[in-house]
């Protein structure tokens, strides 16, 4: 019986940990070989938790920018918890005389239906922020299926790059009246080096 109650304090402790899934290092060890060679970029680390990326769901596809692809980054208004959040953590350093930049350009896309929700990222690089927010609503697509483009400056290492968090969450907004659901399947990230 003691074992059982140690056994499930464990699992509940280990799950309520971030972790690190082949996708995201993947996409990360990516990022890095789209780097231009003499910018020496060095991976050490990468990792996600949250319940908007519960067993580290939160995977990347590569592409020319970093796409991050959800599976349970949903809000329904039949379920208790109307916010899901997501935290990517990544550790990259590159030679001193280059920096990288996150977040000149986030496509967000997804799926509504008979809701409204909001939806924001807060990129941060060293200290620098930047961050992307927008309401979305049933009433702006016929379909439910949705893609928004935010731009905005990003957020710049310093030279020698640095740990960059990118902190997701989207939010339903209630309405008493019916049920509802939102949710994101993935975010284009765009990413860059320079001098």
């Amino acid at each position: 019986m003691q074992i059982t109650s140690v056994a499930l304090l464990l699992a509940s402790f280990a799950s309520a940990l971030p972790t690190t899934s082949l996708e995201i290092t993947n996409i990360a060890r990516s990022i890095v070989a789209r780097a231009p060679p003499e910018a020496k970029a060095n991976l050490k680390s990468v990792a996600s938790s949250g319940t908007g990326c519960a067993s580290n769901s939160a995977a990347f596809v590569i592409k020319d920018d970093a796409v991050l692809g959800f599976d349970s980054l949903v809000v329904d208004s039949t379920l208790p918890a109307v916010i899901k959040k997501c935290l990517v953590t990544i550790d990259l350093q590159v030679d001193p005389k280059w920096k990288y930049t996150i977040n000149k350009v986030s496509q967000i896309r997804g799926y509504i239906d008979n809701a409204s929700g909001s939806f924001k990222a807060i990129y941060t690089v060293n200290g620098t922020t930047s961050e992307v927010s927008t309401d979305i609503k049933s009433s702006s697509t016929s379909d439910g299926n949705f893609s928004i483009r935010l731009e905005q400056n990003g957020a710049t290492s310093e030279y020698g790059g640095g740990i960059s968090t990118i902190d997701i969450s989207l939010a339903l907004l209630r309405d008493t009246t019916r049920d509802g659901s939102v949710a994101v399947d993935s975010l284009d990230i765009g990413f860059g080096y320079s001098k």
